[in-house]
């Protein structure tokens, strides 16, 4: 599976980059896991001192290779108190762990603002202008991690406190604010069709990079074709459609080659089903990543506590209507009641 294989090729990237000293084949994961975070304490306090002294200073290959060296020879208590400073400092950090998304709308947000006026005008015709609106900040990892634990994935169902409540794909439509235009997305075809778009956006075997997508969209003034399948590419891959990795599939483009007909796919059937299959992925299968947008969840959610402290307008879309300061306020509310689990909540 594409996921599980981005995380391997991640797990591979950190442990070539970690010298494991003074571990014999033989010992525990957790010893080794020890050894290596004692030498990621030393490490990272050697780089600081060395960053200090010289704020230019380069890290260099033959750099790493004598800090390692050097941790390797240190006397025996030395290396002790590096582990023991990273046992506790990982010890500190169970329960706080970040809920790993690629879903990032505060990376949209920030593209949106720097949108033309023409720009935008095509981008409420094709039927997404609720994000133009957007202005939540990140996403709130720890509360969307809570919040996939309560679904209820074969009923469809969120479960908050004893109040269930409803998933589905007309729910994703009000609370994103994106319509169903009654045509299936279409993610295959003959290469031929979106060569020019693939060429554009240098695609390699695992999809389209994210950074390459967000690059192009800032470069991009004018309102044309062009701006309009990598706006919807970019939309869909940090917020209404994220993967599990960086890269996005090219197979999209075959739903957006035909501009004329991007407000006519269901889009809110799409991603809500897309996010189903992450959130079921991630818990039958382990996968780490959760593939899809958690910012539905994470605003139902707002938009479904009894919270008298905000007015609400219910011609806006809650997307629309919950915004950093809002947001903030009603996180500081959920802490004074007592947490997410708590049955003042809702």
């Amino acid at each position: 599976m594409k996921v599980v294989g981005t995380n391997k090729r991640k797990e591979c990237d950190i442990n070539r980059g970690t010298e494991v000293v003074g571990v014999d084949a033989s010992n525990d994961g957790g010893r080794k896991r020890q050894c290596r975070n004692g030498f990621i304490r030393y490490f990272g306090e050697v780089v600081r001192q060395i960053k200090a002294n010289d704020g230019m200073a380069c890290i260099t290959k033959e750099i790493r290779k004598e800090i390692g060296s050097t941790y390797k020879n240190l006397p025996p208590e030395e290396k002790c108190r590096y582990k023991s400073e990273a046992k506790r400092v990982g010890k500190s950090k169970i329960g706080k762990a970040k809920f790993p998304t690629r879903c990032a709308p505060d990376r949209l947000a920030a593209a949106v603002l720097q949108l033309t006026d023409e720009q935008r005008v095509v981008v409420r015709e094709m039927g997404f202008g609720s994000l133009l609106q957007l202005n939540c900040g990140r996403l709130k990892r720890n509360l969307c991690g809570w919040l996939v634990e309560k679904i209820d994935i074969a009923r469809c169902i969120l479960q908050l406190n004893g109040v269930e409540v409803e998933l589905s794909p007309k729910s994703f439509s009000y609370v994103m604010g994106i319509s169903d235009g009654g045509k299936p997305l279409q993610l295959e075809g003959e290469s031929s069709e979106v060569c020019a778009y693939v060429d554009n956006f240098t695609p390699t075997s695992r999809g389209i990079n994210i950074t390459v997508l967000a690059g192009i969209l800032q470069k991009l003034k004018s309102a044309d074709d062009q701006f309009k399948v990598t706006f919807m590419m970019f939309a869909l891959c940090t917020i209404l459609c994220p993967p599990g990795g960086v890269h996005i599939s090219s197979g999209f483009l075959f739903s957006l080659k035909d501009v004329e007909s991007i407000p006519k796919r269901n889009w809110a059937t799409f991603c809500f089903h897309r996010l189903i299959q992450g959130i079921t992925r991630h818990k039958e299968e382990q996968v780490a990543y959760v593939g899809g947008c958690l910012l539905y969840l994470q605003m139902l959610y707002f938009n479904s506590i009894v919270y008298g402290k905000l007015e609400r307008d219910r011609s806006m879309c809650p997307l629309a209507l919950w915004n950093v300061n809002e947001i903030k306020k009603l996180m500081k509310w959920i802490d004074s009641k007592g947490g997410f689990d708590s049955h003042q909540v809702i």
